[in-house]
């Protein structure tokens, strides 16, 4: 393996002279760099990261932090958010570094690579609303941004999607359908994601003066069973609902297979809004109507917003919501009053596993108070 005295006999100069070209440094002449430059590339020679961190202080890598590992397979938008993210961080020259909680020392513990010398600065990825994760990044002064959350009272940057004001548009929606009774089917309300969606359901029926049926609410965990035990829920009621929203594309996806398998036609005897417009949302049948997330410029955004933090520790910090997109498809339609069925024998909904700490009607439904 070549190295940096390798590279400085080739071009005939220093091991100083190399060492600040690679560091990017101003006072070397431009047919000196040339030169160490055609040498680093034909001895196909790697600078040592680590040596340049020590050098430098400053390591050219951002981390980031998932905190929830299973939101790679049930948010599967994450992936496309994560592209972003790279081609980003590449774009500013920098590399990325991944931390899943299986491989923290803490599972708490958000500033650890940056401790590590691993990394100039963090991105954190929905992290839940247990709020004094992010103060210890601040404590800890690990240059940050998060992601699908937030809070105003933390100095830290953050971006997130206007979830409340995506799943209000969503519900005002179905009810400029003529749909009065509208269920909904919840994500995890330990994120702000999962209490910004009942929000903008709630504050829906409330604008346009139609009660809050409790019974009409059933808390999810964003997995298409949701949806399935979801649709048995509220086809066992007496009066069940004439359309669902649901907080994610997965659990839309459980409600109208079940509908399928009762023989109910999705849209005509019931229609389903879902949210996120993961990429085979427009491959089912009925092609999904949802609410798409800006994935690529919340990517955008937060890398270049964390580089300007790693350069200027003291800079103001960004607080930026982001509209989401209504997407039309073929899920929703007119109301159709009095649909009852014979739910299915075979339907998976009696399996204890799936019956796990979901509670419906939620016993604690609150809504925030208004503005």
């Amino acid at each position: 393996m070549p190295s940096q005295s390798d590279v400085a006999k080739l071009a005939d100069v220093s091991f100083m002279t190399v060492s600040r070209v690679i560091n990017g440094k101003e006072n070397v002449k431009e047919e000196t760099r040339a030169r160490v430059l055609k040498a680093i590339e034909e001895l196909g020679y790697y600078p040592n990261a680590a040596a340049r961190a020590l050098n430098n202080n400053k390591t050219d890598g951002i981390g980031i932090i998932i905190p929830h590992a299973e939101f790679m397979t049930v948010a599967p938008y994450f992936l496309d958010l994560i592209t972003s993210l790279e081609r980003n961080i590449d774009r500013m020259g920098y590399h990325h570094v991944f931390k899943l909680p299986s491989s923290m020392k803490s599972a708490a513990d958000y500033s650890q690579l940056y401790k590590e010398r691993k990394v100039d600065g963090v991105i954190v990825l929905a992290p839940s609303v247990d709020q004094w994760l992010l103060k210890k990044l601040v404590t800890d002064k690990v240059p940050s941004v998060v992601v699908y959350s937030r809070d105003d009272e933390i100095d830290i940057n953050y971006i997130d999607a206007n979830n409340e004001k995506g799943a209000k548009q969503a519900v005002e929606y179905l009810i400029g359908l003529g749909h009065k009774r509208i269920g909904m089917v919840t994500g995890s309300t330990t994120l702000i994601c999962g209490r910004d969606r009942i929000n903008g359901y709630l504050e829906a029926l409330e604008d346009h003066d139609l009660p809050v049926d409790k019974r009409l609410i059933y808390y999810g965990d964003w997995h298409p069973e949701s949806g399935v035990r979801a649709f048995n829920y509220f086809f066992g009621l007496e009066n069940p609902p004439t359309a669902v929203f649901c907080a994610n594309d997965h659990m839309a996806l459980g409600i109208v297979r079940t509908a399928s398998l009762n023989n109910l036609r999705v849209p005509k005897d019931l229609s389903v809004f879902g949210y996120n417009d993961i990429t085979y949302s427009g491959y089912l049948t009925p092609p999904l109507t949802t609410m798409k997330q800006p994935l690529e410029e919340i990517g955008e955004k937060a890398v270049d917003i964390l580089v300007k933090t790693i350069e200027d520790p003291q800079r103001p910090r960004e607080r930026i919501m982001m509209d989401t997109e209504f997407v039309k498809r073929e899920s929703c339609t007119f109301p159709r009053e009095n649909i009852h069925i014979k739910l299915r024998p075979d339907d998976p909904l009696e399996s204890p596993e799936l019956r796990v700490g979901v509670v419906y009607p939620h016993p604690d439904l609150k809504r925030k108070p208004r503005h």
